[in-house]
């Protein structure tokens, strides 16, 4: 199975930053979803390089900004899809 999806902190501090490349699909979900226990106050996911998201992806974005995970360098399209009830 090839891996669509990339998880990697670069950064340290007062906030976790996690960037986040390639397809938000499928099973890749668990990866993100595991990545924020315990630190979601101060996790920061970085979208930039985000390429796609299907609606269960799109549906795990919106649980986690729930939570209070914040995002930085999201695509006008993704804002759009994350901004929809």
């Amino acid at each position: 199975m090839i891996m669509t999806l990339r998880v990697t902190p670069i950064g340290k501090g007062e906030f976790v930053i996690l960037k986040v490349d390639g397809r938000l699909v499928g099973d890749e979900l668990t990866e993100l979803l595991g990545t924020h226990d315990g630190m979601i106050a101060r996790l920061v996911l970085d979208l930039a390089d985000l390429q796609f998201a299907d609606r269960r992806g799109v549906s795990a974005l919106r649980d986690l900004r729930a939570r209070g995970v914040t995002f930085t360098g999201v695509s006008p399209y993704l804002r759009l899809l994350l901004d929809e009830p």
